[in-house]
């Protein structure tokens, strides 16, 4: 038996809260040893992690000897700096979306983790969009369309660095949220040909001059068209996916049912982790051919059961050496280089080519 990976997690806003914290708690062979927080060992850490060291400083925590994995949980301009120097004291590092502000500093990460024969990764979960996709190919036909959503009502800001930061920053719901739909799509359907996009602030807020909106199209070579899109004055809610074949349709509403489990105190470690009500189920009409029989099939669709657990567990993994790492620096560096593209296109008013 070997020992535990022992992890330090940079920060203790939601991400780490919600996310990274219960995700590494909950993964076989990884130990949650410490945290950094500005703030020293507050009440609320203390007590949710009372064995966890808190540090001050990420210092601190780099010349820990006993650190082998830094999670990085801070505003995204903090992201490629501290990835860097976590990489130069010899840490394994996860950084949580989106990777970085620039292509090119994704890019100077992944080279210098190859260098050290380090795992460098971001938290993008891929499993259910892949499952949910490859398993209704078969069923819908050749797919030509496939739209991805987040959007939520809330005509206020929250103050915090995300909607009152500078873009530059990677600030706004661009990089906020289409790092991870641009990961998803860039995962099922490779490099597109052309990347249009609308990127906005509708609500006009005082407090918040960041981008609020965004509508990204991704064409293919073949005709297929993904539509990511994200916004926040939908007060009555939008597909959360939509794809149409040659032979059928299928939409899902709501999101993942894991982020407010994981809110409410759910881990992966319990029973009904993953497992979405009957009532969030998506649903499919299409026309099947099986054996010469033309099947019509109208009907709801068993949500696969989520499993963000299994991020972790790859991670641990890759760092043992006995599984290739699923989600690289290289395709979260091409997920930033989207994102720049996305605002080219935006700022012009024209498609531009994938490069």
């Amino acid at each position: 038996m070997s020992s535990p990976i022992n992890v330090g997690v940079i920060g203790f806003g939601m991400s780490a809260q919600v996310f990274h914290a219960p995700l590494i708690s909950s993964t076989k062979g990884l130990h949650l040893a410490a945290f950094v927080n500005r703030s020293g060992p507050t009440l609320k850490l203390s007590s949710k992690y009372p064995k966890a060291a808190v540090f001050q400083s990420h210092n601190e925590l780099f010349k820990d000897p006993s650190i082998d994995l830094v999670v990085i949980t801070t505003p995204n301009t903090l992201h490629y700096d501290l990835a860097r120097e976590a990489l130069e004291a010899g840490k394994h590092v996860v950084v949580e979306k989106p990777f970085t502000v620039t292509f090119e500093q994704g890019i100077e990460l992944a080279k210098l983790a190859k260098q050290k024969s380090l795992v460098l990764s971001v938290l993008h979960n891929r499993r259910t969009v892949q499952k949910l996709v490859q398993s209704q190919q078969s069923s819908l036909g050749r797919i030509v369309s496939f739209e991805s959503r987040f959007d939520r009502f809330r005509n206020f800001s929250k103050d915090g660095w995300r909607e009152t930061g500078r873009v530059e920053e990677g600030s706004g719901v661009l990089y906020d949220l289409c790092s991870h739909l641009l990961d998803q799509a860039l995962v099922l359907f490779g490099e597109p040909e052309f990347v249009t996009a609308h990127v906005s602030n509708q609500r006009k807020l005082e407090s918040s001059a960041v981008d609020d909106q965004f509508l990204v199209h991704l064409d293919y070579k073949d005709g297929l068209r993904c539509t990511l899109g994200a916004g926040m004055l939908a007060r009555i809610p939008t597909p959360r996916f939509r794809v149409t074949g040659m032979n059928g349709s299928y939409v899902k509403h709501g999101l993942d049912v894991q982020e407010g489990q994981l809110k409410d105190g759910l881990t992966p470690k319990d029973g009904a982790y993953g497992i979405e009500s009957e009532s969030s189920w998506g649903e499919i009409d299409t026309l099947m051919d099986i054996q010469g029989v033309k099947l019509h099939f109208k009907g709801k669709i068993d949500s696969e059961q989520g499993a963000y657990g299994e991020y972790y567990a790859n991670v641990h993994d890759a760092i043992r050496g006995t599984e290739p790492l699923a989600v690289t620096a290289e395709q979260a560096a091409w997920v930033i280089r989207g994102i720049q593209l996305a605002i080219e296109s935006s700022s012009s008013g024209q498609r531009v080519a994938w490069k």
